[in-house]
């Protein structure tokens, strides 16, 4: 099975636009440790503990399933979540090995028998929600 439209229709439903910080500011860090009042722009109630709890069953032994961890742009974290019970819904065998942040983007490492564009998710995923802002 496929889900990769599923997926872009998702993201469509999303004005994914790239973070704007005060001149001066080349990552989201220093401007957190500069302005703590705007923390809360780069902080999402769905956090890693949320996933792990909400996903636990379909992290296998072994693997960390998240470290999204913040600063964070929080439309990602519903993304994320939305485009997991896709997956789950088309397989629920679905594994999750490992959604993190690395370099500024999410990567999105899971494992499916049965939906065969996973990998073109992982690509779309990490595609668009990136943002050279969250690379300190």
């Amino acid at each position: 099975m496929k889900i990769l439209e599923k997926v872009q229709a998702i993201l469509a439903k999303y004005e994914l636009k790239s973070i704007e910080l005060l001149e001066g500011y080349k990552n989201v860090y220093q401007y957190q440790k500069d302005n703590p009042d705007e923390d809360k722009k780069f902080k999402s109630e769905k956090t890693d503990g949320y996933f792990i709890n909400k996903y636990s069953a379909h992290i296998p032994k072994g693997w960390y399933g998240f470290s999204l961890g913040d600063p964070i742009v929080p439309e990602w974290c519903e993304i994320i979540e939305k485009v997991l019970d896709v997956c789950l819904i088309t397989d629920p065998d679905f594994k999750i090995h490992q959604i993190k942040i690395k370099f500024g983007g999410v990567r999105f490492y899971c494992e499916s028998q049965v939906i065969e564009d996973l990998y073109d998710v992982e690509i779309l995923i990490e595609h668009n929600l990136h943002d050279p802002k969250l690379i300190y």
